[in-house]
């Protein structure tokens, strides 16, 4: 009996043991540095008030809480803390990259921490949105490291119709399967295609009272999960052959396209880009994840740094799931920005300094 119980209890993985250091890094810093109220992080972070104060008291038990906040070895603490200030975000998740020009490897890096991430905040009840995507994949298939769990209400909405041939793993409607099954909840599909042959045919999708239903559950969502694409050559959706052609992605690029979630193409400010294709896709656009309270984007890699630039300036997330490298030269880029903008004000304020001179001493 004995060695059956020890059989059904699995031991920590080192992941999550690292996922609980960065949350009591987190938490510490919310908590002795911002001076934020507990109640105020609960809300923040997707906790309860109980779990905070264990954190907080955890955090004194090993040491994090001394003096001063000292972050763990491992946690990228003091990057995650730059990227939410100069994004505004609500929390930034950092993970170790061991390749940062393979995608495939930072997909599933990534994935991994998203989906440690997924099961810290997810509540029962939660109505939980799901994109599509590589990144995705990852995220669910990341789960297999921990065991079920059973959450009482909790709904998985397809947030994108059938993109890619529905036998294959990264079908939007294969992922809210999976991710419900593993939940324990209940997952709703879209019966349709992501995109359809053109608009007339979407619209027609669209006036099905069961695509309506499930589109509108979707908007009134808690929490989404959304990977964040790039308009490239050997993307899933080129690749397929069937979707979208490696044409109209360039068209788009044309147009100012760096990035997208859920086929919806953003420029670099994150604001929607008008075409064709946008006209075809069933789903959520862009300014119904913006009304959704928690959104979670991941991605990585030196391919996707524009698209996720992009989606940051735009207010796309309010959550970033990244690997180490690819948030370095967020912060980096931003800097290098923020030179020539310094240099040319210095150099206004010096060309206009006799003339306001003047006027102040006329005005007194």
């Amino acid at each position: 009996m004995d060695d059956v119980g020890h059989l059904l209890a699995p031991p920590e993985s080192p992941r999550t043991d690292l996922d609980q250091d960065r949350l009591l890094v987190k938490v510490a810093r919310l908590y002795y540095e911002s001076e934020l109220t507990q109640a105020r992080i609960a809300q923040r972070m997707r906790l309860s008030r109980q779990k905070v104060q264990r954190l907080l008291d955890l955090a004194k038990e090993k040491g994090v809480v001394r003096i001063v906040v000292e972050p763990l070895l491992g946690v990228h603490a003091e990057r995650e803390k730059a990227l939410e200030e100069r994004y505004g975000l609500k929390e930034a998740v950092i993970v170790e990259t061991s390749s940062y020009n393979d995608q495939s490897a930072v997909a599933r890096e990534t994935g991994i921490g998203a989906a440690d991430y997924l099961l810290r905040v997810i509540r029962p009840k939660d109505r939980i949105v799901l994109s599509w995507g590589g990144t995705l994949l990852a995220m669910v298939n990341g789960l297999r490291r921990h065991p079920h769990r059973e959450l009482h209400g909790v709904l998985v909405i397809q947030g994108l119709g059938g993109v890619v041939d529905p036998s294959r793993d990264t079908h939007s409607s294969e992922l809210a399967r999976r991710l419900a099954h593993f939940l324990g909840g209940r997952a709703m599909a879209l019966p349709a295609p992501g995109v359809a042959g053109n608009r007339a045919a979407r619209n027609a999708f669209l006036r099905d009272a069961h695509v309506a239903r499930v589109l509108d559950t979707a908007r009134g969502a808690d929490i989404a999960f959304v990977g964040i694409g790039a308009p490239r050559q050997d993307s899933i959706l080129v690749r397929e052959g069937s979707i979208v052609t490696w044409n109209e992605l360039e068209e788009l690029k044309g147009r100012g396209a760096v990035g997208d979630i859920n086929l919806r193409y953003f420029d670099t400010s994150g604001k929607a880009i008008a075409s064709d294709l946008d006209d075809r896709v069933v789903g959520l656009a862009l300014e119904d994840f913006r009304a959704i309270p928690h959104v979670v984007g991941i991605a990585g890699g030196a391919a996707k740094l524009d698209a996720i630039r992009g989606a940051l300036e735009g207010k796309l997330v309010d959550v970033l799931v990244t690997d180490h490298v690819t948030a370095q030269r967020l912060l980096e880029s931003d800097l290098r920005l923020a030179e020539p903008r310094a240099g040319k004000a210095r150099e206004g304020a010096a060309k206009k300094s006799p003339s306001r001179s003047g006027k102040q001493g006329g005005n007194r």
